[in-house]
Order: structure tokens, then C-alpha cells, then sequence
């Protein structure tokens, strides 16, 4: 009898395994027991996953790419949109809430305008050549009410009575009922107009 190295139980002589571990034997010279190894399975060996890694990075790259991109698309049509709006023109603007000549709660003669361009108005070259002149009419309020707003529209005209250059000028002082006011309107020409005309265009109450 030999003993099994492997688990220590007794083997019959000319056993090729043992019969307690199943362990495979062989005799060996001086009736020792040898141990024969069994082969081992080897796991595979890890391969280095470049190519994921590799097309996880490039697909982060395309992830950021496209949102700079949509970021500059977005920024470019902003400035296309404010490239391209209708800007507001110098003098045009508007009294919010304003009555107009035609309704019927504008106040018509209630509301004197009183204009001469000989006395109310100067003009004089400013230091580009151009004719600046200001106008300054006394508004007179017998509405009963309190006005906080007068659109006026201005204009200058050549000799043939063409408008050379005109706006629209707001003025929200308050004036209130048998009170006068004189808003100072200016306008640049090109020259010095033969004619000025001036005319309420609004008036809005308090």
C-alpha cells in the first residue's frame, strides 16, 4: 500500500488514481507516491480594450463638439437677427396712451398750441455745419384735467415747401389745468430751412 500525498489515504499499488480524492498517481521509485498535476485552466489573458476606450473618448469629443457648435449657431443668428431688424429711426417716438386729432375724447381747442417760428424758435451752425434749431411753443391747458404727455411732430422745409428733415419729439412734464408749459424741441438740418412747422400730434391726461 502507498499513501496519497494529495489527501493522505491509503492507495492499493497499481491504482492510477485515488480512490479517496480521485487524484491522479503515479509509482515512483522506493514506493513513493508521485503526484501528477492535472493541467490548470488558464484564463484568458485580459486584452487592453484601446479601441472602446478609444471610441468612448471620440465619442465625448463628438458630444462636445456638436454643443460649441450649436452654441455658435445660436450666437450667430442673434447678431444676424439684430444685424438685420428695422432699427428704431432717430425722432420717431411715440406717446404711450396718447388721444389723437380725430377722436373724440381729444380735447381740440381746450388744448392751445401757440407757435410764431419768428419768436419761438433759434437756429445757429453747431461745430459739424450742421443747422440746429429749437423750437419752444407755450402749451396752454383749459382741459380741467392734468396733461402728463404732448407728442409734437416738427419739421423744417426748403422754399418750395418740401420737408428738408422732421420728427416726432414727446414731452411728458405734467401741466396741469390753466397752466402753461414751453417743451424745447430741437432739429438738425443741412442747411437753414425757409419754413418750420410744428403741430400737436397727441396728448395724453393724467
Amino acid at each position: 500500500m502507498i499513501r496519497c500525498e494529495n489527501c493522505g489515504g491509503e492507495i492499493a499499488e497499481g491504482r492510477d488514481s485515488c480512490p479517496h480524492c480521485g487524484k491522479a498517481v503515479v509509482s515512483g521509485g522506493g514506493g513513493q507516491l508521485v503526484k501528477v498535476a492535472e493541467p490548470r485552466e488558464v484564463a484568458p489573458a485580459a486584452v487592453p480594450s484601446f479601441g472602446v476606450r478609444s471610441e468612448e473618448r471620440d465619442k465625448s469629443r463628438l458630444v462636445i463638439y456638436a454643443a460649441v457648435a450649436a452654441v455658435a449657431l445660436l450666437l450667430l443668428a442673434g447678431l444676424g437677427y439684430l444685424a438685420s431688424r428695422p432699427s428704431a429711426e432717430p425722432g420717431e417716438e411715440r406717446l404711450e396712451g396718447a388721444i389723437r386729432p380725430g377722436a373724440a375724447e381729444y380735447p381740440g381747442d381746450k388744448l392751445v398750441v401757440d407757435f410764431e417760428p419768428d419768436e419761438d424758435a433759434t437756429g445757429g451752425e453747431n461745430t459739424l455745419g450742421n443747422y440746429v434749431v429749437t423750437m419752444k411753443p407755450t402749451v396752454r391747458n383749459f382741459t380741467g384735467r392734468t396733461v402728463n404727455g404732448l407728442e409734437f411732430r416738427a419739421a423744417g422745409l426748403d422754399l418750395k415747401g418740401n420737408v428738408i428733415r422732421e420728427r416726432t419729439y414727446v414731452s411728458e412734464g405734467e401741466i396741469e389745468t390753466n397752466k402753461t408749459a414751453s417743451p424745447a424741441i430741437g432739429l438738425n438740418f443741412p442747411n437753414r430751412p425757409a419754413q418750420l412747422r410744428l403741430e400737436l400730434t397727441g396728448v395724453r391726461f393724467k
